[in-house]
C-alpha cells in the first residue's frame, strides 16, 4: 500500500510539477502616478513571459509602494529610479533600465516654467513624497512641499497653493490634460532625464540574472544584448 501511495505521488510530480512551476505568478506594487505607463509594463510582461513566469500589479503611494517590497509582503516593484537601492536593505536592482523618463516643472504661471532648478529658490515647490529623484533635485531648495499623490499636487498647483510641481511627464502630461480648477502649463525644456529600473524582493535574487538577459534582449536585441551585459 506505502508502494502504491509512493508510486502515485511520483506519477503526480512528473505529471504536473513542470506546470506548477511554469505558472508561477508574482505580485508587484508600483506608484500609482506610474498607472498609465503602458511601454514599461508591456516590456516586464515579455520579459517575464521568457521565464514562464506572470504577474499581478498593485498601484499605491510611492512611499507605501516601496515599502510593500521592502518588507517582503510584495515580491517587487515595477519601477523606481537606480538610487532607491541606497536606501532600502531587502530589495535588488534588475540592472537593466527599463525606460527613461523626462521630468518636467509644471506651473500655474507660464513664465516659471522656463526656470531652472537653480532660479526655484524663491518660489514654492511641490512634489509626491517618496519620488526620490524630485528629492534629490530640490535638495537645495528652501520652499519645498510633499504630498501622497499626483493629483493632490496639481490640484494644489491650480488652487495657486504651489508655483511648481515637479513631476515626471507621465502622469504629468496626463493631469495637465485634465486639470479643471485653473490652467496649468508645462517646461519646454525637461530638468532631467531619468532611467528607471525594475527591484525585486532578495528572496527571488536568483531570477535577477536571467531577468537582465531577457530585458536586454527585448531592448537591445542580439549582440547587443550582450554587449550591454558584459559592460
Amino acid at each position: 500500500m506505502i508502494r502504491k501511495f509512493s508510486t502515485l505521488i511520483l506519477i503526480y510530480l512528473v505529471c504536473f510539477g513542470g506546470t506548477a512551476a511554469a505558472e508561477m505568478q508574482l505580485r508587484f506594487t508600483a506608484v500609482d502616478g506610474m498607472r498609465h505607463n503602458t511601454q514599461a509594463l508591456e516590456l516586464l510582461q515579455r520579459a517575464y513571459s521568457v521565464l514562464g513566469i506572470s504577474f499581478s500589479v498593485v498601484y499605491l503611494t510611492p512611499h507605501r509602494s516601496i515599502q510593500e517590497v521592502e518588507n517582503g509582503a510584495a515580491d517587487g516593484e515595477l519601477l523606481r529610479i537606480k538610487q532607491i537601492g541606497d536606501h532600502f536593505t531587502e530589495i535588488i536592482r534588475v540592472n537593466v533600465p527599463v525606460i527613461s523618463l523626462p521630468i518636467y516643472a509644471y506651473a500655474s504661471d507660464e513664465e516659471m516654467t522656463s526656470l531652472t532648478l537653480g532660479e526655484m529658490k524663491d518660489v514654492r515647490v511641490g512634489y509626491v513624497a517618496g519620488a526620490k529623484f524630485a528629492e534629490e533635485m530640490t535638495a537645495d531648495l528652501p520652499n519645498v512641499t510633499t504630498v501622497e499623490t499626483p493629483e493632490v499636487l496639481f490640484n494644489m498647483l491650480q488652487r495657486q497653493r504651489l508655483d511648481i510641481a515637479i513631476a515626471a511627464e507621465n502622469p504629468g502630461d496626463r493631469l495637465l490634460k485634465t486639470a479643471a480648477h485653473g490652467p496649468v502649463y508645462k517646461g519646454d525644456n525637461h530638468l532631467r532625464l531619468i532611467d528607471f529600473y525594475h527591484y525585486l524582493n532578495r528572496r527571488h535574487a536568483a531570477l535577477v540574472p536571467r531577468l537582465e538577459r531577457a530585458l536586454a534582449e527585448i531592448i537591445y536585441g542580439g549582440a547587443n544584448a550582450e554587449v550591454y551585459l558584459e559592460r
